[in-house]
């Protein structure tokens, strides 16, 4: 396992290199610190719930880059999500929306500028989750996030302290039917996203 910081040289052509090549990496984001692979990865994710003993009924995350890439990876973008994206995108929201295979996704535009352009690099999205054993507080630190874990990821990205948040996770809601309902509370309330769809 590496620690590498986010600012090395050629950090970004490293870790898309290492991604697309099937590893699972450690990285900062703007709450807490991550924990992901390519989303079209499964050998990845089933590594990532082994790291993190996670219940096999808890999913993972879809971090992406824009609501063009997350269509593409399967998401149906509606208008209130778009609505949603234009106002609190990139930044620390998980919305969870309709899938085109008839599943749902629960989908983040990261606010973190290393995760993000790591993500336009990569041209699609990772799944992801925080970098702990499942139902533990998250790391906010690089060199405590793999001590966290039941096993090593193949890379952890260095980006400091986290977070804008106080180590908050990020507020999680579901738009799967006409009500926008909050499923994990976070720093962006109910009211701020009912304003934005009115």
């Amino acid at each position: 396992m590496k620690i590498l910081p986010e600012h090395s040289r050629d950090i970004i052509l490293a870790s898309v290199e290492l991604l697309h090549s099937g590893g699972v990496v450690i990285f900062p984001t703007e709450t807490v610190y991550g924990l992901g692979c390519l989303w079209r990865n499964h050998a990845g994710r089933e590594r990532i719930y082994e790291l993190k003993k996670r219940p096999a009924d808890k999913r993972l995350q879809m971090l992406a880059a824009s609501l063009e890439q997350a269509a593409a990876a399967g998401v149906l973008v509606s208008d209130s999500l778009r609505k949603i994206a234009a106002v609190f995108w990139p930044g620390p929201l998980t919305v969870v929306v309709p899938a085109t295979d008839g599943d749902s996704i629960g989908l983040r535009i990261p606010a973190q500028p290393f995760l993000l352009r790591l993500l336009e690099k990569l041209e699609e999205p990772l799944a992801a989750t925080s970098a702990n054993l499942s139902g533990q507080p998250p790391a906010s630190t690089a060199t405590e996030a793999p001590k966290l874990l039941n096993g090593q990821p193949d890379l952890v990205i260095d980006g400091g302290q986290v977070s804008t948040t106080n180590g908050a996770a990020s507020t999680v809601v579901s738009l799967t039917d006409k009500n926008i309902r909050i499923l994990r509370e976070g720093p962006i309330t109910l009211a701020q996203l009912e304003a934005c769809l009115l």
